[in-house]
């Protein structure tokens, strides 16, 4: 839960930041209602991305890559009688899609 916290006080900061970003780049509270705002526009699609790309690299930087395949081991070895039925029900769910 806490993680799921940081990753959104993370979001809602990078929004804030680019929204301070995009006012001050417009100038829109310069300018009268009837005159377009020239100056550099902010594209928040990209800003959006970029945040969550950023984020998760640094939920990939906090994962402790040397104990992965100790794990992973432990885990195939503990769940290995339900890996190999879930396995064979997968081979016969293709069988019948198949054919």
């Amino acid at each position: 839960m806490r993680a799921v916290l940081g990753f959104f006080s993370s979001l809602a900061l990078g929004l804030m930041i680019a929204a301070i970003l995009v006012v001050g780049a417009t100038s829109v509270m310069n300018t009268p209602a009837h005159l377009h705002a020239t100056g550099t526009l902010l594209d928040y699609v990209s800003v959006i991305i970029g945040l969550g790309l950023g984020l998760v690299i640094a939920v990939l930087g906090q994962i402790s890559w040397s104990e992965l395949p100790r794990r992973l081991a432990q885990f195939v070895v503990h769940h290995g009688y339900r890996l190999r039925l879930i396995g064979w029900a997968a081979l016969f769910v293709a069988v019948l899609i198949y054919f």
